[in-house]
């Protein structure tokens, strides 16, 4: 109880701005929800203090309780076993106190999970085009009244979420839902007939230590140091600001920087014009940098020469011409001119660019905006009046701003008109990097040349990257005070989660900060809740990331915490994509563990689990777990490895015996070691004979 009124109090007061106390329901609470069935769930809310608040249900049940003196309060409402008459009769609730009423209609009576994790599990159904596999046919055909979803928008100042609501599966709203919440829910509603609830909260990015309470962080060995006894994510933002600020002076006196704050992200569309706006409207000393008149000789000519981010291959990348394996410069704010030859401007023309630019752009044509996005992967279609257009020579500039990660031109960019495509090399633009990104929440303008900035002195560098991460979704608990504590404790069956990419880097923290956040999470809802959680898909990550010991980190996770599953997309990865196409299969092998554990389905919901090995001989027998009904391969076994004593792995022969996997190789008579799929990016060759892949291991 004590962790309800603590939850209360973050959604109280985020956004606050006056002491009176309104009666109202938390956020949560809207037309269309979906109440878990068969169970006591928690309604809460604030009133005048102690006033007495009266809950009455269509189904039958009335409860009172009084507002505190504060005036939070929280009510513990009784749900029926879901039936027929529930599904064809929608419910209402009444809340009401001495001088209002709350009604709440089109209410379902189903099962209610929670849906969490970083990017792949946020991934609209139409995050882009081409995004996931037949998204246009699954969102037209996704017409369902008794799937519906309540999604916590991205907005750490907890104003948006006030003008959320519940959603019903259809063809106008589908293309919003996380794609593998929405194949998870849809899995379980074909198989079980009930409605089908999902709260989605989800950010991408995100590490596993945002979505921890600050107190369960100062239990665990990996961050207990790095929280003081009064932290909060909400409460430390304006010592963060105080500290930056100090720090931005620091700059300025010895290196000549100025900081700015880079615009508040806000995923409500209702203020994503304002968003982009602010993004126009930043003033980076850089105004003269898209007027033709603009001197521009000393600028350099951009050079692509190095490897892209992840794989993706696109001379316009940031990570063409900045190493990127040094994110202060494979980052920040770039600015580019190039001139365009045009032969008829009696015409409109289009810019376009497939892939889109990564992440922010403000695109000018003769020094007028034709386009402002702030989105790393939408297509750009920026309309060229001619108006603006000259015979002859055209100037179009840049200004593109990478807050992290890759960044920059993911594909050509064009000049499309009706007598032709107008081709834009990268190697005809002049380029001048303008600005660092400091925690990826401050610009820093420095003054530096290419030259000069490779060869920065390491002082110089720590002093930049001193920061804190004001107002960052990355801050310890930003997540669980901001996206998680809204929706807590609404009442759910359990939890599906993805999410481990963005922490690759620490991935030999992962298994005990993974384990103390489910931990964590189900004390906050007073629940031994399930909890099943995809692994990562294999990728191409930078050489120096290994995110096959991330995924083996989350495989140690089954046996740390009971009551867990895991679903293996060793099958799924895309070489040179972290976001796979493929969410159909990931909500779906999630689903098959909630069918199995949950509503005693018989089936086989795990992939093959590595469960020892032992030496025969030069060879080697490896066990598996979840093999009910034997192995198999679709092609030729690869991916095993084995190692000696001196833990030295080198390819082996590979082949099904009796259910046990046999390896060998000719460099290694003696081995003591095994591994599979030991790579970042590697395809599952191992499956059980349900089609489910095994996951990737290593006995050292």
């Amino acid at each position: 109880m004590r962790c309800i009124y603590i939850c209360l109090g973050f959604i109280l007061t985020i956004g606050c701005k006056s002491n009176k106390v309104d009666f109202s329901l938390g956020h949560i609470f809207t037309d269309m929800m979906v109440l878990q069935q068969n169970h006591t769930n928690k309604i809460w809310g604030t009133a005048s203090p102690n006033s007495k608040i009266t809950l009455t249900s269509s189904w039958g049940e009335k409860v009172t309780t009084l507002a505190d003196k504060e005036g939070y309060w929280i009510l513990q409402l009784p749900t029926p076993k879901y039936d027929k008459t529930l599904h064809f009769n929608s419910q209402t609730i009444e809340v009401s106190d001495s001088n209002e009423v709350i009604e709440i209609n089109d209410i379902l009576i189903g099962e209610v999970w929670l849906a969490s994790g970083q990017s792949n599990m946020k991934w609209y159904m139409n995050q882009c085009y081409d995004c996931i596999i037949n998204q246009e046919e699954e969102i037209e055909n996704s017409y369902n009244p008794s799937i519906r979803m309540f999604s916590v928008p991205q907005d750490l100042s907890g104003e948006s979420i006030k003008n959320r609501k519940w959603m019903s599966a259809s063809a106008e709203t589908t293309g919003k839902f996380s794609a593998t919440a929405y194949y998870f829910a849809r899995k379980l509603h074909d198989n079980l007939g009930v409605p089908v609830g999902i709260v989605n909260t989800s950010w991408g990015g995100t590490r596993v230590e945002a979505w921890m309470s600050p107190k369960k962080l100062r239990t665990l060995e990996e961050t207990k140091d790095q929280i003081a006894d009064d932290y909060s994510f909400l409460g430390y933002q304006d010592y963060f600001k105080k500290h930056n600020d100090s720090i931005a002076k620091v700059n300025n006196k010895k290196y000549g920087y100025k900081t700015y704050e880079v615009p508040k992200w806000t995923e409500d569309k209702e203020l994503w014009s304002e968003y982009e706006k602010a993004w126009e409207l930043l003033d980076l000393g850089d105004i003269d940098f898209k007027k033709i008149e603009y001197d521009d000789s000393l600028w350099e000519i951009w050079k692509p020469t190095l490897n892209n981010f992840g794989g993706l291959v696109s001379k316009g990348r940031f990570e063409a011409v900045f190493e990127e394996a040094d994110p202060l410069l494979s980052d920040g704010v770039i600015w580019y001119r190039t001139v365009v030859n045009i032969t008829d401007p009696t015409k409109d023309y289009i810019l376009h660019i497939k892939k889109g630019i990564d992440d922010a752009d403000q695109t000018y044509f003769n020094g007028k905006m034709i386009g402002n996005t702030f989105n790393w992967s939408a297509e750009r279609n920026y309309r060229i009046p001619k108006e603006i257009i000259r015979k002859g020579e055209n100037l179009l500039s840049f200004r593109v701003s990478d807050l992290g990660g890759g960044g920059g031109f993911n594909s050509e960019v064009e000049i499309l008109g009706k007598n032709g495509v107008i081709k834009v090399p990268f190697e005809n633009f002049k380029f001048k990097h303008h600005s660092f990104i400091t925690n990826r929440f401050n610009i820093t303008v420095h003054n530096h040349t290419s030259d000069e900035l490779k060869s920065l002195l390491e002082q110089n560098r720590e002093d930049i990257l001193q920061g804190l991460p004001l107002n960052s979704p990355n801050g310890f608990s930003a997540m669980y005070e901001c996206m998680l504590s809204p929706v807590m404790p609404y009442g759910i069956k359990g939890v599906i989660w993805y999410q481990g990419e963005a922490n690759v880097k620490n991935y030999h923290e992962y298994t005990n900060l993974f384990s103390g956040m489910i931990e964590d999470w189900r004390s906050a809802w007073s629940s031994d809740l399930p909890f099943y959680f995809a692994q990562i898909a294999p990728y191409i990550y930078d050489k120096n990331q290994h995110s096959q010991a991330l995924r083996d980190a989350q495989r140690k996770t089954l046996d740390r915490v009971k009551n867990t599953g895991m679903a293996v997309l060793l099958d799924i990865g895309e070489e040179n994509d972290i976001h796979p196409e493929n969410k159909k299969d990931v909500g779906e092998r999630l689903a098959l563990h909630t069918l199995k554990n949950q509503y005693n389905f018989n089936l086989v919901a795990n992939g093959p689990l590595y469960k020892n090995h032992v030496r025969k001989g030069s060879r080697i027998e490896v066990s598996f777990d979840h093999i009910v009904n034997g192995l198999m391969s679709n092609e030729r076994l690869t991916g095993f490895e084995v190692a000696g004593k001196d833990g030295t792995f080198y390819p082996a022969f590979a082949q099904i015996e009796n259910n046990k996997i046999v390896v060998s190789s000719n460099k290694v008579t003696k081995p003591v070691h095994v591994r599979y799929g030991w790579k970042n990016w590697f395809a599952g060759t191992l499956f059980n004979s349900e089609g489910l892949p095994a996951s990737s291991f290593s006995s050292l």
